[in-house]
């Protein structure tokens, strides 16, 4: 790794020249900037109170669905598609394996296994006591 010091030690007269002035900021250029927020700000507020007289007001709307609340929680609508999608396709695949994943899945058991060729004696979901003993 190269030495550097010599470097930093340049720039160090720079940085402190600029900790000692600080750049100014001139009236007119802070007036036109608040001007520009100011005018932003309005037009926000603006939009918020179109939207608001725009929707209608019912009367149970205090209170949302529990489903409503759930689909917020878990992120919305397209990941609530997403995880019913994954959910569906591993539904499938578990009822309907395709033959090259029972396959694999009986490689694995017999590696796992020995020389058993069955998956009787694997055990998919150990308890804990199962986990104790072996260790």
């Amino acid at each position: 790794m190269a030495d550097n010091s010599d470097d930093i030690e340049g720039l160090e007269a720079f940085f402190a020249a600029g900790r000692i002035s600080a750049p100014e900021m001139s009236d007119g250029l802070m007036a036109r900037i608040l001007g520009d927020a100011a005018v932003e700000q309005a037009r926000i507020q603006a939009r918020k109170d179109d939207a608001r007289a725009a929707r209608p007001v019912l009367a149970s709307a205090a209170r949302p669905s529990p489903w409503r609340v759930l689909i917020e929680v878990l992120g919305g609508r397209k990941a609530v598609a997403g995880l019913l999608t994954a959910a569906l396709a591993g539904l499938w695949l578990g009822f309907s394996p395709p033959q090259p994943l029972s396959s694999l899945t009986q490689t694995v058991a017999q590696s796992v296994l020995g020389s058993a060729s069955s998956l009787e004696g694997l055990d998919l979901l150990p308890t804990l006591d199962t986990v104790l003993t072996q260790g």
